[in-house]
């Protein structure tokens, strides 16, 4: 049974502990719904949770992706309706900010709490979580796999799949086609952006004849570790002009220590730490549970 033939839920799920979600991660779950709209998967199959207060602003950006009738939960309605769940398989796609705890959240949602609620779902039989956020790898090395208990019942095997590890996650402006023909620049987190792509257009990158979950993981970390090069490579280049700005700006401060000379500086330093600090996030991705994923078909 595949994930395109089977009973699957398709979630794509945003939570936040602000009044607003970020725009770019909004597009982000935009870019998701297109390309699973693209890749067969109806609107009916499709689960959407974003926070934030304004709910016509998010739905206005939601339907960049779709011209489909859109229903738009928020993230504690996923666990609501997990515990009454009648899906055998399960497809996240996770984005927003993450931290030390887990995902944000008025309440962070930590690797206990959304591994729990997947555990005990009724019905289902496998996930497949795909983690965006900073410091993914939070959830990493947890008992994700199928465990039977004495009486012989089994709880469902979660995949985890994470951008990054224990690091910031990287996003790389992009401008991708949307539903109306425009194109719509964004910053967009890399390992998602490619993930839903490879769910619009799979490859079988591992050649075994089959389009499986593991050629998703290696399909998004190729293309998006690719981009990250050339990224840093450029950030490099550029901040060669930057340091040359600030120690500009740092000696006429130091001929003129005035108010303005101050400012212009601190401004120049800014533009060059922020730059730099691009080159020393490491983003790796990672999967927890592999084997599964081996062998799950999305067609």
């Amino acid at each position: 049974m595949t994930l395109l033939d089977g009973h699957t839920k398709w979630v794509l799920f945003l939570s936040t502990g602000a009044d607003a979600a970020d725009y770019r991660h909004i597009l982000d779950l935009a870019f998701g719904l297109l390309c699973l709209e693209a890749g067969g998967i109806p609107i009916s199959d499709i689960y959407i949770y974003v926070d934030g207060k304004d709910r016509s602003n998010i739905e206005n950006i939601l339907k960049y992706g779709s011209n489909s009738a859109l229903t738009i939960k928020e993230s504690n309605d996923f666990f609501a309706d997990q515990a009454a769940n009648t899906h055998e398989n399960l497809v996240m796609f996770v984005t927003g900010h993450g931290g030390l705890l887990g995902i944000d959240g008025a309440v962070p949602i930590t690797p206990y709490k959304l591994l729990n609620c997947i555990k005990s779902s009724p019905t289902l039989e496998r996930a497949i979580v795909y983690l965006g956020q900073c410091f993914a790898g939070n959830f990493n090395y947890i008992g994700a796999g199928k465990k039977t208990d004495p009486k012989g019942v089994s709880d469902p095997d979660v995949i985890f799949i994470g951008a990054t590890n224990l690091h910031e996650s990287l996003s790389c402006s992009t401008q991708e086609t949307f539903v109306s023909g425009a194109t719509v620049p964004w910053a967009a987190n890399l390992f998602l952006l490619h993930a839903f792509k490879w769910f619009s257009n799979p490859v079988d990158v591992d050649g075994d004849g089959r389009l499986t979950i593991i050629d998703s993981y290696k399909y998004a970390g190729v293309q998006s570790n690719f981009v990250s090069k050339n990224v840093k490579a450029n950030v490099l280049a550029n901040s060669v002009d930057l340091q040359e700005k600030w120690i500009v700006a740092r000696a006429a401060y130091n001929k003129n220590p005035d108010l303005s000379m101050q400012v212009a500086m601190e401004a120049a330093y800014t533009n060059y730490q922020s730059q730099l600090a691009l080159l020393y996030v490491h983003q790796e991705c990672w999967i927890l549970n592999a084997i599964p994923a081996q062998q799950i078909e999305l067609k």
